[in-house]
């Protein structure tokens, strides 16, 4: 069985980024957390948009090393941890893909264990409608397998 794979643009990323930005601008985000690798992208678009100066990284392990389409393993294992203790900041958590929610989870759990206010979440693109953490925000809902410029 083969899995149809969407391509994206740089152009269609930063759509979608400033978009997003556009929509959580109410929230006075003070701290962005993009989700390495993909979340980096946009992060930074939105960051750029919004005028927010305090971006850091986080990375979990879910994906094989494949390209896309990749296979899901088990839950996200945390790899990488750059955020540092917040003192009740408002802070979105970027990804570029959300399937399972299960990394957005993650990430936004690990922001609260770090002190952050509200958290809040955005995705480039949602895959599924059955998601253990959705989304707060995102660009576009798509059933194909997205293909970032990045990944190629």
């Amino acid at each position: 069985m083969s899995v149809s794979v969407s391509e994206l643009t740089w152009s269609d990323v930063l759509g979608l980024s400033l978009t997003l930005a556009e929509e959580v601008r109410r929230e006075r985000i003070e701290v962005i957390v993009a989700v390495l690798r993909g979340g980096v992208y946009p992060a930074l678009a939105i960051a750029a948009r919004l005028g927010v100066e305090r971006l850091y990284c986080v990375e979990f392990r879910k994906y094989s090393d494949d390209k896309p389409p990749r296979e899901l393993s088990a839950a996200p294992q945390l790899v990488r941890d750059e955020v540092p203790e917040l003192d009740g900041e408002r802070v979105l958590v970027v990804d570029d893909v959300a399937r399972t929610g299960s990394t957005l989870k993650a990430a936004k759990e690990l922001v609260k264990s770090k002190g952050a206010g509200e958290v809040k979440t955005a995705v480039l693109v949602v895959r599924s409608s059955e998601m253990v953490e959705v989304p707060d925000y995102y660009g576009v809902f798509m059933k194909a397998c997205p293909r970032f410029p990045w990944e190629r």
